[in-house]
């Protein structure tokens, strides 16, 4: 069975994927999109790798890391600098999380060799500017009036494309008391939970095929 390795984990740059047509049809959305079962072997290292996450296994973890891994995107390599940024062997890092929600989300085939994950990522408009926009990830999330669960509800959300006003916080890292202010794409505003959408920007991972492992 041929085996993948992770090769990037990263954030800051943004490349875009293939993307199917419907998910960008009117730029107003991106629904979930995992081409990860079309190869059984990636989605055997892909089980595999989940397996690891679950229970924080930061050996086996490292097993998988090509030896090039890119850290970031300002030319930071290898599992030394990859253990630096993460510290993987705390339980506690916020890798766990991080990952999880990366491999969980799908995430498209940039050629036979070559998976991008996830699918907010690898799937977004290429017309479309992620600096400022994030996709909503939470089946039945809504639009509140106001940055809390008791405001009312402004509309229902699918999968739409948002317009972020500031910063919004890396997924892993928001919680109940983390809100967005966002617009859609015809304009209407409101607030929606920072837990329920992600940045096209936010972390990313890249998984290669070579020479059959």
């Amino acid at each position: 069975m041929l085996r993948w390795i992770g090769i990037v984990a990263a954030s800051a740059m943004l490349v875009f994927a293939a993307l199917p047509s419907s998910a960008s049809e009117l730029n107003e959305r991106v629904k979930p999109w995992d081409e990860g079962p079309q190869d059984p072997s990636f989605l055997k290292f892909r089980n595999e790798l989940k397996d690891i996450i679950a229970r924080k296994d930061a050996a086996a973890l490292f097993k998988l890391l090509a030896s090039d891994i890119k850290v970031d995107f300002g030319g930071v390599y290898g599992g030394l600098e990859f253990h630096k940024k993460w510290q993987p062997f705390d339980k506690n890092s916020a890798l766990w999380p991080a990952l999880s929600l990366v491999v969980d989300q799908g995430g498209n085939f940039d050629s036979g060799l070559m998976f991008s994950a996830p699918y907010t990522y690898s799937a977004f408009p290429s017309d479309l500017d992620g600096m400022d926009k994030a996709v909503v990830t939470t089946e039945g999330a809504v639009m509140r009036a106001a940055p809390n669960v008791e405001a009312a509800a402004v509309r229902p959300l699918d999968h739409d494309i948002l317009t972020i006003k500031g910063t919004l916080k890396p997924q892993h890292e928001a919680g109940l008391a983390d809100w967005a202010e966002v617009t859609d794409a015809h304009g209407t505003h409101g607030f929606v939970l920072a837990r329920d959408v992600r940045s096209p920007l936010d972390y990313r991972a890249f998984f290669e095929k070579r020479k059959g492992k």
